[in-house]
């Protein structure tokens, strides 16, 4: 920084009035802004300093405020960060319409820039499932790179929820040191991993989710009624059980009922409710009861009848005549 403080203070600040003088004047108060950011530069609270160029920047865009709000975020450790604004800066010169940098800026900016290439961490990262959404340190990534393999960098974006990545596979940038990683996905386990970078470093990464199980709950209008999940008894509704995702085939049954049976397709971490309607089995006439005694009491008469039908004659005894032995035949 010692190379960067004679841009801090060269910048053309023609005016040396007061901001009482000038009100709310936009340039005299990005002046006072860049000159209180040069004052805390020399007593190295770069925090502060940064905050106090990017007010002074957003006020009037010079591309000498610009590069001290780069500067002050390489001291601060925020090489992703410091090289997007130092190649911003070499735009912003470029254009010339906001004004120029000095030599001596410019030749820091490409120093600072073949530094930082050589600081930053490349990883190269394996995402499963492709469509998690991952966060580092509090921030989704940014494509810096369209690939392949596509280039995402951490630090860059706004603080705020994971985004997907545009592929499963993807080479990951960011300072060195520790950082938070957060990976998210419905139906699956979040996971939390706390991960040191440094060059030098393992440079590849598999971040894998677990999906999380399913619930299957089955009910029916009769109780104890039985349940089987692909085939395998499970108990009786009702009931609730707990399975990967996937397609199971669920079959209720209680003797006397007619089977309730469904496919059902289980989301990881989803649930499935089923209600198993259980209707009684139709009785064929001949197993009714009634029916049977009906036909006992047919058959019993068509016996009788067939008998008195089929029975032959009975003989008559021999007539008896008495004493005298006279007997009248009668036709």
């Amino acid at each position: 920084m010692r190379r960067a403080l004679p841009v801090l203070l060269a910048l053309g600040l023609a005016s040396t009035c007061s901001m009482h003088a000038l009100g709310d004047d936009p340039k005299e108060r990005a002046r006072v802004e860049f000159v209180r950011g040069a004052d805390l530069v020399k007593d190295a609270k770069w925090a502060e300093a940064l905050a106090a160029f990017e007010a002074s920047f957003e006020l009037v865009p010079h591309p000498v405020t610009l590069f001290n709000v780069g500067a002050c975020e390489r001291a601060m450790g925020r090489y992703a960060r410091a090289r997007r604004t130092l190649l911003a800066t070499r735009a912003l010169d470029a254009r010339g319409d906001q004004g120029a940098l000095p030599e001596s800026a410019k030749g820091d900016v490409a120093a600072f820039l073949h530094e930082i290439d050589q600081i930053l961490v490349t990883v190269d990262v394996r995402l499963e499932p492709k469509e998690a959404t991952i966060a580092v340190d509090g921030r989704p990534l940014e494509v810096t790179s369209p690939g392949p393999p596509a280039v995402l960098t951490a630090g860059l974006a706004a603080p705020g929820p994971g985004r997907a990545a545009p592929a499963a596979a993807f080479r990951l940038e960011l300072d060195p040191g520790a950082h938070v990683i957060v990976l998210t996905r419905p139906g699956y386990q979040d996971v939390v991993r706390r991960e040191s970078f440094a060059r030098g470093s393992p440079s590849s990464l598999a971040l894998v989710l677990s999906e999380l199980d399913g619930s299957i709950r089955v009910a029916s209008n009769r109780d104890r009624a039985a349940v089987a999940v692909d085939g395998v008894d499970v108990g009786v509704a009702p009931i609730e059980l707990r399975r990967p995702g996937g397609r199971y085939h669920v079959a209720v049954r209680k003797a006397g009922f007619v089977p309730y049976e469904a496919d059902v397709v289980l989301d990881a971490g989803g649930r499935v409710d089923l209600s198993a309607p259980l209707t009684p089995v139709a009785t064929p006439l001949y197993k009714q009861w009634w029916f049977w005694a009906a036909a006992a009491g047919v058959l019993a008469g068509a016996t009788a009848t067939t008998y008195v039908l089929t029975r032959p004659d009975p003989e008559r005894p021999a007539a008896d005549g008495g004493g005298l032995g006279w007997v009248v035949r009668v036709p």
